[in-house]
C-alpha cells in the first residue's frame, strides 16, 4: 500500500466508507468484492481504535447459549469458524477453565447439561477447518485436575471445572492489516489520516463528505452514492455532523496486560460484583479482561481514569487472589469504547450490531453501522452492504468474504518459503529471526526478504529482538506507515505487549525518520507520541507466581 491521499477525488465512487476498524475494512473488502466502487477514510490509523484494544480472542456464543439465545449461539458458532477459514496463520484454539460448584447456578450437573447442548449447537464447528484448528468438544474436569491447572482457584465447594475451547487472535493487528491489503486488492481505495469534515448534500441526499488530509492538511471533496459510517466511538460526532440520530450510547472497556509469566490456558472467575473475568496468555504474560464501567463515558475520553484502572486491578485481586497484581505491572492498557444500553440501572455492552439506514428518516445516501464484536464484525459488514446496495438499488449478490483466506493470512509452507527466497539472495538469517517473519507476516515473508536484501541487509533493530530494521522502512514505503507508533504498534510486534525500551524505539525512529525525511524535531515528536501509549509507571520484573 502507498498511502495516496488525492486519489479519493479522482472519481466518483459508490461507497465511502467513514471509519478503518475491523467493521469499516470488513464492509469496504466486502463491497469491493460484489463489484462497487470503493473509498474507506480514518481519521487515524487503520484498526488504531478498539480493533487494537480487546482481549485476543473469538468466542463461539457459550455465554449467548447460557442466556438462552440459541440463534445468536449458532450465528458465533458459524462466524468463528468463518475466521478459522479466512485467517488460519493468525488463530489458535485455546481452552478456557472455569471452576464448577456445589449448589449453584455453576453445578457439575447445570454445566455438564448445557454443555452438551452447546456441543450439539456447535456440531459444524471444525467442517471444512484445518486439523490443526479443530476445536474440541467440552469437557469436565475433576477437581484436582482443576486446582492444579488453576492455582488460586477459590475452592469453597468446588466440584472440578468445565473447559471448552475458542480462538486467539495470535496477531490481531495483522488480522486488521490483511483486512486492509484484502480490500486494497479487490479494488477499493484505502486512506488513513484523512477526516471527514463534513457531508456533501444534495437536497435531502448525502453525496459524500469533504475530508482532510491529516498528513498534508488539504481538504478534498469525495463524492459517493452511499456513505456508510462505521466510525466505532466516534459515530456519534459523526452523526452530528452528517444530522442524523441514532448513535448508541458508550461504556468503557478495559484489558490489562500484566507482567506476569502465562500458562497455556485462558482462566475465568466471576468478580465480586458478578461479572465474569477472564486472564488469557498472550505472548508470554497475562491479558486480564474485561473490566466495564457502570455508567456511560462520554466519546472524548482519550485515556482511562487512573482510579477506574485501580478499581479494575482491585477486581482482579479478588476475583484471582493469587495474581496480586499493582499498577506497576500494568505492562499495557488496552482500552476502548463501546456501544451500550441501560439494563436496570448501570450500563451494559450492547448485544447486537446496528444496521441503520437513514433513508427512513429522510436522509437518503447515507448509512451506519453500530458494531459490537469482533466475532461477528464480518457478518455485520455483510448486512451493512446489503443495506447499501439497497440504497444503490442494484442488486450486488451476496457476501463473498467468508469464501476465501486474507491475504498473508492462509496456511501454507510458509517456513519453507521463505528459506527458498534467502537461498536465492544467498542469505541466511538466525531461528529465533525465521520464526518471527513467518508468524508475523506469514506470506509476506519472502517479500519482506526481498526488501530487506534490496535495501541494505538484515540487520536486526537490537541484537536482544528478532525484529530487522528493514522492517521500518518497509512499514513505511509499503505498509501505509505514517507515523513511528503506526509501525511500533499494528506493522510489527515491537511495540503492542508493552514498552519495548528506549534503544529499539529510538532505532526504528531513526530507520522511519530517514524514509520519511522526518527532521529531528519531528522524530522527537513521534517519540514522545510513543511514550505516551504506556503507562507512566514501568513494569515490575516478570516474576512466578507464588
Amino acid at each position: 500500500m502507498t498511502r495516496d491521499f488525492a486519489a479519493l477525488t479522482k472519481d466518483r465512487f459508490d461507497l465511502l466508507v467513514v471509519g478503518g476498524g475491523v467493521h469499516g475494512l470488513f464492509a469496504a473488502y466486502d463491497a469491493a468484492l460484489r463489484g462497487l466502487k470503493v473509498a474507506l477514510v480514518d481519521r487515524g490509523d487503520f484498526g488504531g481504535g478498539l480493533s487494537f484494544n480487546h482481549q485476543r480472542t473469538i468466542h463461539g456464543g457459550l455465554r449467548a447459549l447460557e442466556q438462552g439465545n440459541v440463534a445468536k449461539a449458532r450465528r458465533q458458532v458459524h462466524e468463528r469458524r468463518t475466521w478459522a477459514l479466512i485467517a488460519p496463520h493468525l488463530l489458535r484454539p485455546l481452552p478456557f477453565l472455569v471452576g464448577t460448584y456445589r449448589f449453584s447456578k455453576r453445578s457439575r450437573t447445570v454445566v455438564r447439561v448445557g454443555f452438551k447442548a452447546y456441543d450439539l449447537v456447535g456440531r459444524g464447528r471444525n467442517h471444512g477447518v484445518s486439523p490443526e484448528l479443530h476445536l474440541p468438544k467440552t469437557k469436565l474436569e475433576s477437581a484436582a485436575a482443576t486446582k492444579r491447572l488453576f492455582p488460586g482457584i477459590s475452592e469453597s465447594g468446588l466440584s472440578g471445572g468445565a473447559v471448552w475451547y475458542d480462538y486467539q487472535t495470535i496477531h490481531p493487528e495483522r488480522i486488521m492489516w490483511s483486512l486492509a491489503v484484502a480490500a486494497i486488492g479487490a479494488g477499493a481505495t484505502l486512506v488513513n489520516y484523512a477526516e471527514v469534515r463534513a457531508p456533501l448534500r444534495s437536497g435531502a441526499k448525502i453525496e459524500g463528505a469533504r475530508v482532510k488530509d491529516g498528513i498534508g492538511g488539504a481538504e478534498a471533496d469525495v463524492t459517493a452514492a452511499v456513505t456508510l459510517l462505521a466510525a466505532g466511538c466516534h459515530l456519534g460526532t459523526l452523526m452530528k455532523t452528517f444530522e442524523v440520530r441514532g448513535a448508541p450510547a458508550l461504556l468503557r472497556a478495559m484489558n490489562l496486560l500484566l507482567d506476569r509469566p502465562a500458562r497455556d490456558i485462558a482462566v475465568a472467575a466471576p468478580s465480586p460484583g458478578g461479572r465474569m473475568l477472564t486472564i488469557v496468555p498472550w505472548r508470554g504474560f497475562q491479558l486480564a479482561g474485561t473490566h466495564q464501567s457502570t455508567t456511560f463515558v462520554e466519546a472524548g475520553e482519550q485515556q482511562p481514569p487512573l482510579e477506574s484502572i485501580e478499581a479494575f486491578l482491585s477486581d482482579l485481586d479478588a476475583t484471582f487472589p493469587r495474581l496480586r497484581a499493582t499498577p506497576a505491572d500494568v505492562r499495557f492498557v488496552h482500552h476502548g469504547l463501546t456501544p451500550a444500553v441501560m439494563r436496570k440501572g448501570r450500563a451494559e455492552l450492547l448485544s447486537e450490531a446496528k444496521v441503520i439506514r437513514h433513508s427512513r428518516e429522510g436522509t437518503r445516501g447515507l448509512v451506519s453501522l453500530v458494531g459490537v464484536k469482533l466475532t461477528t464484525a464480518r457478518l455485520a459488514a455483510a448486512q451493512a452492504v446489503d443495506a447499501v446496495a439497497s440504497e444503490l438499488g442494484r442488486a450486488s449478490g451476496r457476501s463473498r468474504t467468508g469464501d476465501r483466506p486474507l491475504p498473508h493470512a492462509g496456511i501454507a509452507d510458509v517456513e519453507g518459503r521463505l528459506l527458498e527466497t534467502l537461498r536465492d539472495l544467498g542469505a541466511s538469517l538466525d531461528r529465533d529471526v525465521i520464526a518471527h517473519l513467518t508468524g508475523w507476516y506469514g506470506t509476506e515473508a519472502s517479500p519482506l526478504a526481498e526488501f530487506a536484501a534490496a535495501g541494505g541487509g538484515f540487520g536486526r533493530l537490537t541484537p536482544s529482538l528478532p525484529i530487522l530494521e528493514a522492517e521500518f522502512a518497509y512499514a513505511a514505503m509499503h505498509g501505509g506507515a505514517v507515523h513511528l507508533a503506526d509501525a511500533v504498534l499494528r506493522r510489527t510486534p515491537l511495540g503492542s505487549a508493552g514498552h519495548p525500551g528506549r534503544p529499539p524505539l529510538e532505532k526504528a525512529a531513526d530507520v522511519m525518520a530517514e524514509v520519511l525525511d522526518w527532521s529531528p524535531e519531528r522524530k522527537a515528536e513521534e517519540l514522545a507520541a510513543v511514550e505516551r501509549v504506556y503507562p507512566a509507571a514501568p513494569p515490575a520484573t516478570v516474576r512466578r507466581m507464588p
